[in-house]
């Protein structure tokens, strides 16, 4: 969530900076905003409003230096005085911030409440650095040091000279570019062949011949990083939508961990990888969770020892038994998820192992790690996780074989590859689309696939969808049943099916239209999914969820809303 973009070097248009500003819009947004120097001033442009507006405000605008950014509303309403790059009392400071400054109000009292215009944590920064004393580096210093929470910044002052950027807990980075350098919060906005990476409590002064890292207010040295980031995968490349793209990617995903994996998993899991482990913990927010749920679920019947799936934003605060024979795995797509990321510090101080899960190997999770396992997913715009769910499935499957021949396994792996199908039947997508509530039900491992199912389609599409595991209808949620009502019954667990095939007979017979997905041949409802058959239980979560993750696209293309872009949501949660 939110987005900085800046640049100091030679002059060049405003637009250029904007434009790669557009970049992360998939991060979510509500606002945004640029700040640049006109005659001899901080001057800003702001919008409450697309990022297109932007673009026409700055149309011939030209600066040797400028911050801009979009904002994901969490402090203020969504309004142009809230919006970023929030300007400073005596309009010496111009800042754009990520994250969430905890002890805002206490600064606000500080400095005094006559100072400030918006209702934005941020201004108590910009704030701030008016009332330190100092050069304008030593103020950024001052001012991080007493700042609490997670925070990216960037900051210039009104001489024009230095951008000054500072981080604790959200990514930030910087590399040098034609004429210049460039500042973004996301890889996405860099093309140059390296990059660096700011670290935690790190303050850097960037002007157009160099930049200059410190840490505790000393001059420090920072390497930097190859850029493998490649600007082609983040094109829609002929598709309509990314979410589509990147359904259509599955198949391509999977056969990249399969590469991948070749040299990583003997190094990663050795067969005696989980001996020394008394309990293990999956930790994971949303998408992420569900792939907990079934990782868990495989690791447990593998290695017969206490594995569990938490949500991170409660696992912390539910007093959890953690000790030097806990193993931790933790999973998120980007790799900021902030309560992820909280629980990997309090895992860390109680002397547990941490293990990552991430698609992004450069995140501020990986840090925390002791192995870290890449999903090979690549860049993922859309805000609904789809290639990324698959491809943790994937991992989870390599992990829970931690003990098998890993030709076989990635023999499994391509073999899923190529079964997977890219299609739903529209007739399945206009009933969904014109039912009044949508139930997802299954047993075990089709049980997670229908929470997963139920999320994808409530948070694009925004209609009233429900997951369950199918032994919980009577006990509550058969209430809600009743005719214009849609129940997606999967069936791919052949060791439970016929318990799952009662509870949709028992919605069927209480009026609900009925979908089954399955991969027997022999099962029909009143609309019928076949996935392919395949004889390894776990990756058959995988063939499963693709036409759920295509039902939820194609209802919500129907319903004409933008399927990358949801209301309300963030790509990336890096606030709690």
């Amino acid at each position: 969530m939110c987005g900085i973009v800046g640049y100091v070097g030679k002059k060049i248009n405003l637009q250029t900076v904007i434009e790669k500003l557009q970049k992360l819009e998939y991060r979510g947004y509500d606002s945004a905003g640029i700040a640049f120097i006109k005659n001899k001033e901080i001057s800003a442009i702001k919008e409450a409003n697309k990022i297109d507006s932007l673009i026409n405000k700055t149309e011939g605008l030209q600066g040797r230096i400028c911050i801009s950014h979009t904002r994901w509303a969490t402090h203020g309403d969504v309004n142009v005085t809230n919006a970023h790059p929030q300007i400073s009392y005596k309009s010496n400071f111009a800042v754009v911030h990520n994250g969430i400054i905890e002890n805002y109000k206490d600064l606000r009292s500080k400095i005094g409440e006559d100072k400030f215009v918006s209702q934005t944590d941020t201004e108590s920064v910009v704030n701030l650095l008016e009332c330190i004393e100092g050069t304008s580096l030593e103020k950024v210093i001052k001012t991080s040091q007493q700042l609490k929470g997670r925070f990216a910044l960037a900051i210039m002052d009104k001489s024009g000279k230095n951008l000054y950027l500072s981080k604790k807990n959200i990514p930030l980075y910087v590399a040098k570019t034609n004429g210049g350098f460039i500042v973004a919060s996301d890889i996405s906005c860099i093309d140059s062949a390296e990059y660096y990476s700011l670290e935690d409590n790190m303050v850097a002064q960037v002007n157009k011949y160099k930049v200059s890292f410190y840490l505790n207010g000393q001059l420090v040295k920072l390497s930097p990083i190859k850029n493998t980031y490649n600007s082609e995968q983040i094109a829609l490349n002929g598709y309509k939508h990314f979410m589509e793209k990147e359904i259509a990617e599955t198949s391509k995903v999977l056969k990249n961990i399969s590469t991948r994996y070749e040299t990583l998993f003997n190094k990663l899991l050795e067969p005696d990888a989980f001996n020394k482990f008394s309990r293990i913990c999956f930790i994971g927010c949303g998408t992420a969770y569900h792939a907990s749920l079934l990782g868990a679920s495989w690791l447990k019947n593998k290695t017969h020892i206490s594995v569990e799936a938490y949500v991170a934003s409660e696992f912390r605060y539910s007093e959890p038994i953690i000790d030097e024979n806990t193993l931790i795995i933790l999973v998120s797509q980007s790799g900021e998820t902030a309560d992820t990321l909280a629980v990997a510090e309090m895992a860390k101080n109680q002397k547990a192992t941490v293990y990552a899960i991430t698609n992004c190997e450069h995140s501020t999770i990986v840090k925390f790690a002791d192995r870290v396992f890449p999903t090979c997913a690549g860049p993922e715009i859309a805000v609904a996780s789809t290639k990324a769910y698959s491809a943790m499935l994937a991992i989870m499957y390599l992990i829970s074989n931690y003990k098998s021949n890993y030709n076989e396994l990635s023999k499994n792996l391509k073999k899923v590859a190529e079964l997977i199908s890219n299609e739903i039947d529209s007739r399945i997508v206009d009933v969904i689309k014109n039912s009044k509530r949508v139930f997802f039900i299954g047993r075990v491992d089709d049980g997670v696939t229908s929470q997963e199912a139920a999320l994808k389609l409530k948070e694009i599409a925004y209609l009233d969808t429900y997951g369950y595991y199918a032994g919980e209808l009577k006990h509550g949620p058969i209430a809600l049943v009743e005719p214009g009502i849609a129940v997606c019954g999967i069936v791919t667990s052949e060791s439970i099916k016929d318990k799952t095939i009662n509870a949709i007979e028992e919605v069927k017979s209480r009026g609900a239209t009925t979908i089954i997905i399955t991969d027997d041949v022999n099962l029909e409802g009143d609309y019928t999914v076949r996935i392919p058959q395949i004889d390894i239980p776990e990756l058959k979560s995988v063939l499963a969820v693709i036409p759920l993750q295509l039902l939820a696209y194609k209802v919500t293309c129907e319903l004409n809303q933008n399927p990358d872009q949801p209301r309300n949501l963030a790509k990336s949660v890096t606030v709690e």
